[in-house]
């Protein structure tokens, strides 16, 4: 077989393997549902940091949003609220250009899920997730510990180093690390 062959071989083999087609399914699934989730969390929480209230159209922002995040990097709201987070020392620019990566690997899946199901040269990237949840755990740790912490008098005395963030951010990690552990048992049953 020459080497045409055993590639076009590999790839039937993988298309016509339903293991292969349900792993590839699920990971493609978890992985843009997890991306989702750190986007989301990204441009919400700093939205609305920037709500000054609500009238009958819905939230007013407030006028600074624009100058001190949109306008960070027009073309592209994800991208300014992450440069956003790394001026304010939420996260670093080399978590920042990570991300642009997560986000390419996301529409690569998003437009080519034919191509991950059918090619043998391509797959989820699966090591992504664990790397976008601990990002997501971070960025809710600081949104915690500079605007939680300091405006709940109750939180307010707590002290940071005492403070289990496993325990303290159970409930808005619930998803990614649900997500994260079905994709590794996934993993583990193909080992």
């Amino acid at each position: 077989m020459n080497v045409n062959q055993q590639k076009t071989y590999k790839d039937w083999i993988k298309f016509l393997s339903p293991d292969e087609i349900k792993f590839n399914l699920i990971s493609a699934s978890i992985y843009i549902t997890a991306y989702d989730n750190l986007i989301t969390t990204v441009i919400d929480k700093i939205r609305e940091f920037y709500i000054e209230g609500f009238d009958e159209n819905g939230y007013i922002i407030n006028d600074d949003y624009k100058i001190q995040v949109k306008e960070l990097y027009k073309k592209d709201v994800v991208i300014a609220s992450l440069l956003w987070l790394e001026n304010n020392n939420a996260i670093t620019s080399e978590e920042v250009e990570r991300v642009k990566i997560f986000k390419n690997h996301r529409n690569e899946i998003a437009h080519e899920l034919t191509k991950i199901l059918t090619d043998s040269d391509y797959r989820v990237k699966t090591e992504y997730i664990d790397e976008i949840k601990n990002i997501l755990f971070k960025i809710h740790k600081w949104w915690f510990i500079e605007f939680e912490m300091s405006v709940n008098p109750e939180l307010g005395n707590l002290n940071i180093e005492e403070l289990d963030f496993n325990e303290v951010l159970l409930l808005p990690m619930l998803p990614v690390n649900y997500m994260l552990n079905i994709i590794n048992d996934e993993i583990k049953k193909r080992e």
